[in-house]
């Protein structure tokens, strides 16, 4: 009996790993075109942020994306992660296009860690735990091929389409330990007051029009912070809950598909929303497919055992998958397990005991199993934003993001709709950068304006100012207010006017107007 409970909770059904690589495969495609038009700017030598850069902020990372800082490359890398998702979609040699995912995602997340989010982080680690489990057995060409294949050895020995192993235990035990860190990294003042989504609800970055509407309803954010600490630290017990076991899976995937839906409505945090209801896919029990006519599989489609004999070299290869699917991912788990709660005592790459082994940490960042899950564990106080603001040769201001005068729109007017700028805007508010990031990114909007711009438009000079704005429950809203000028840039090619020359420029001209207008009057040399 208790063998039974420990399969249906760390066990799947293998249509609901289908599904799952299904799902998989569409968001890498997703992303890889979404990517794709970034090339230039966040992955290449003709961006803000070249190889050296990157290099500098991920020492120990290994990347693909390393080969070339070339435009065209880098767009080729985009272009192959979305093939081998299609080969993923398929079902077609599927491990190996997991794998082939998993090494280029990770590749460009070592190119450019500015453009990572949590989705960003869980998907790469829904691929890698994909490894170890048979995303490919049904609703796949590879099960086509083999049946077909097996159907000339006249092998009619079927596998049972639930599936238990080490594999399977780390994809959904993954799913747990990011709600868990989560959960755990909220166990603050504003969480466990209940202000914490008051604050998040004013972020600007972060909140859609339906923000404004829950704030009306002064009993709806303490009721949304409470919530959000029980489904993240106590409705994942549910899932070992030793009786009912798939009901109460079946009721929890609901749970947070709704959960994380809701948060889409509320808040903008891109495809976080759609990575992490895909990593519930798995928890789907069988007794959901059996009510699902279609998706009762053929005979064409039935899983096969192969039969083994009982020679030297499969008893070998028996063992090599042993090493691989059971001994592998136990170990890495154990890492990755130790990483994530590590990290909520203090900052990332510190352990219980406050030291700081660097070989433990490197082996993280180079195989990308590091993780962060501490979303909005500590809400801002504060709106903050940038405004990259250029002056033309007629002195005209200019809003270079916004590509508008700096006076019509102001810093807490609303930003571009690419999700790339939008998500470096996240992490500048979040973490900052380093002064060579700055100057290097108004470097690249200022030239790329002047790459565009006609002769009268083009900006000689331009500034990266920070404005802040406070926020909350108890203040009333008010205006942003300039903080300070975190990176200046000077055109090279055109002659450079400061403002203090620009200033002497302009009383000198008003001088000269009242010098004609003296000698139009006849008031520059008066007669007796």
């Amino acid at each position: 009996m208790v063998q039974q409970r420990i399969k249906e909770m760390l066990g799947c059904d293998l249509r609901s790993l289908a599904f799952f690589r299904i799902s998989l495969a569409c968001l890498v495609i997703a992303d890889a075109f979404v990517r794709y038009p970034s090339a230039e700017a966040f992955y290449s030598a003709d961006g803000f942020f070249d190889a050296s850069m990157a290099k500098q902020m991920s020492p120990d990372g290994v990347s693909l994306n390393y080969l070339s800082d070339h435009v065209g490359f880098q767009r080729g890398i985009f272009l192959a992660l979305a093939g081998a998702g299609f080969l993923l979609l398929a079902g077609l040699y599927t491990r190996v296009a997991t794998f082939a995912c998993w090494v280029i995602l990770a590749s460009i997340h070592v190119r450019n860690p500015l453009y990572i989010i949590g989705g960003d982080t869980l998907l790469r680690m829904l691929l890698f735990w994909s490894l170890f489990v048979p995303l490919g057995s049904v609703w796949s060409f590879d099960s086509r091929r083999r049946t077909n294949r097996e159907r000339t050895t006249e092998n009619d020995n079927q596998l049972p389409l639930f599936v238990v192993s080490v594999g399977t235990a780390c994809l959904l035990l993954q799913v747990l330990v990011m709600y868990w860190t989560a959960g755990l990294s909220k166990w603050n003042e504003p969480w466990l007051s209940g202000s914490a989504m008051d604050y998040i609800l004013r972020q600007d970055c972060y909140a859609r029009p339906l923000s404004g509407w829950l704030l009306s309803f002064d009993f709806l954010p303490p009721l949304l912070s409470y919530g959000t600490l029980v489904a993240e630290l106590l409705l994942p017990f549910a899932l070992f809950v030793p009786f009912k076991t798939p009901m109460v899976r079946m009721s929890l995937v609901a749970f947070f598909w709704c959960f994380h839906l809701g948060i889409a409505m509320t808040m903008d945090v891109a495809k976080f929303t759609y990575v992490a209801m895909a990593a519930w896919i798995p928890f789907i029990p069988s007794f959901f497919w059996e009510r699902v006519p279609w998706t009762s599989l053929t005979e064409g489609e039935e899983p096969h055992a192969t039969s083994h004999g009982p020679d030297e070299g499969k008893r070998l290869r028996r063992w090599a998958r042993f090493g691989f699917m059971v001994i592998l991912p136990f170990i890495l788990f154990c890492y990755v397990l130790i990483w994530n709660f590590a990290g909520l005592f203090d900052a990332p790459g510190r352990t219980w005991l406050h030291k700081q082994p660097s070989s433990f940490y490197r082996f993280g960042n180079m195989t990308m199993l590091k993780q962060n899950f501490h979303m909005f564990c500590v809400p801002a106080r504060t709106n903050t934003t940038y405004l990259f603001n250029g002056r033309t040769v007629s002195g005209e201001r200019i809003d270079l993001v916004r590509r508008q005068p700096s006076e019509k729109t102001g810093p807490g007017s609303p930003l571009p709709a690419e999700r790339h700028w939008m998500v470096l805007h996240w992490r500048l508010i979040s973490f900052g950068a380093t002064q060579e990031l700055y100057d290097s990114l108004l470097r690249y909007r200022s030239e790329v304006w002047n790459r565009e711009a006609g002769t009268d438009d083009r900006i000689t000079q331009s500034r990266l100012e920070r404005f802040v704005e406070e926020y909350g429950p108890n203040i009333e809203p008010g205006s942003f207010e300039h903080v300070v000028n975190v990176s200046q840039w000077v055109d090279s090619e055109t002659p450079a006017t400061s403002d203090e020359q620009m200033k002497s420029d302009e009383q000198r001209k008003k001088e000269f107007g009242q010098l004609l207008d003296q000698l139009d009057s006849d008031n520059l040399f008066p007669q007796d």
